[in-house]
């Protein structure tokens, strides 16, 4: 097999209403469920717009070393696009035996692990392929119809934030807005005398408590007030623990921005089947590198 460098990029995927982010583990898996539980032509999404059809060929679940994995294949193709065939030796040409429904099948890979906070994500980018933006817009579309089988009330659709590849601190810097902050304090608090909220009573929640901040509609969060919380993070004598930011790039992107996060890398290299499409054992095992997976 030959060897290709493919992109990828990083994404953080949780559940909002529009104003507030969370993420619900239990009815992400229950919703990963009900896609795979789908037949083939019930899986298919068409986007007359562009004339760009989008599907799932596989998703996989997979636990290692502790950590809960969703491997998942997208497939789409271009159709209403059938010009005549040219041959590469002569020039000659031929017309084409493709419908006017079909078109040239491209595959997608993503990986997520999932945890009690979001669903983070590396994906395969790839210009002929279905974009990160694609995904989101099967995803929801796809979870309306589960809400309704379901008889679900919610509000609640999936929101992806780009993760980008410099340290925590550049990325900040390099922000045009940020709308929310989420801080990450250490189950300590609840008894100290500035948050006397539970007094001697027994509780029993996660390891840490989120704090959230949120900016003025169309405003930002100070950069140096969060800047000054970055350095708190897991300093002695502070009981910040974390710190995850959303907000806005350059670009007007939706970014996310978290200090559990490393510096990341943005290319790959994976096996190529004869046929010229990645070989899919190939791009998952490096991914799964990526995750931190050793065996």
């Amino acid at each position: 097999m030959s060897i290709q460098k493919r992109k990828i990029a990083y994404h953080s995927i949780v559940f909002t209403d529009g104003e507030k982010n969370s993420f619900d583990y239990t009815l992400f898996f229950k919703f990963m469920g009900y896609l795979s539980s789908l037949k083939d032509n019930e899986r298919i999404f068409r986007d007359e717009k562009n004339k760009k059809a989008v599907s799932i060929e596989r998703i996989e679940p997979v636990t290692k070393e502790g950590m809960n994995f969703l491997k998942i294949i997208f497939k789409s193709c271009k159709y209403n696009h059938f010009p005549d065939y040219m041959s590469s030796v002569d020039g000659s040409e031929r017309p084409t035996d493709k419908r006017i429904d079909e078109g040239d099948k491209e595959l997608t890979h993503m990986m997520m692990k999932v945890t009690t906070y979001e669903a983070e994500t590396i994906f395969e980018e790839r210009r002929n392929g279905v974009t990160i933006g694609g995904v989101i817009k099967y995803f929801n579309q796809k979870l309306k119809e589960y809400y309704s089988k379901q008889n679900i009330d919610s509000e609640l659709f999936l929101w992806a934030g780009f993760i980008p590849p410099d340290e925590f601190l550049t990325s900040l810097n390099k922000s045009t807005r940020i709308s929310i902050a989420d801080i990450y304090l250490t189950k300590s608090v609840l008894g100290s005398e500035a948050l006397d909220l539970l007094g001697d009573t027994d509780y029993d929640c996660r390891e840490e408590l989120v704090l959230t901040m949120k900016s003025r509609k169309k405003e930002s969060l100070g950069k140096r007030a969060l800047q000054g919380l970055y350095e708190k993070v897991g300093a002695s004598g502070t009981n910040v623990e974390r710190l995850r930011l959303f907000g806005k790039d350059i670009d007007n992107m939706d970014i996310t921005l978290d200090t559990l996060k490393k510096k990341k890398v943005n290319q790959i290299n994976v096996e190529l089947r004869p046929n010229g499409t990645v070989d899919s054992y190939s791009i998952f095992a490096k991914l799964e590198e990526l995750f931190g997976v050793t065996q």
